[in-house]
C-alpha cells in the first residue's frame, strides 16, 4: 500500500472511531493508534492468506537425466570408498 494511501486509510478509520465514540475531543492520538492497529492487522492477515505459487514440475531432458545419473553414480562411488577406508 503506498504511503499516502496508508495515511488516508488510517485517518479515515480514526475519524470513524472518533464518531463512534461520541466525537469526544482530546482523544485523537488514541483513535489514531487504534486505527493503525486495525490497518496492521488487515495487512498481516492479507499477507498470510496469499498462497505461494506452486512450481510446475521440471521437464526431464536428456541433459538433466545425464546430470542426475552422473551425480547418483558419484554418490555411490564416494560412499563405497568411504566404507573401505
Amino acid at each position: 500500500m503506498p504511503e499516502r494511501d496508508l495515511f488516508d486509510e488510517i485517518a479515515r478509520i480514526a475519524y470513524e472511531l472518533w464518531e463512534k465514540n461520541g466525537c469526544i475531543h482530546g482523544c485523537d492520538i488514541e483513535y489514531w493508534c487504534e486505527a493503525e492497529k486495525i490497518i496492521i492487522s488487515r495487512v498481516e492477515s492479507v499477507s498470510e492468506e496469499k498462497p505461494k505459487k506452486a512450481r510446475a514440475p521440471r521437464k526431464i531432458t536428456a541433459k538433466t537425466a545425464t546430470k542426475a545419473a552422473g551425480a547418483a553414480s558419484k554418490a555411490r562411488k564416494s560412499s563405497g570408498s568411504a566404507k573401505k577406508a
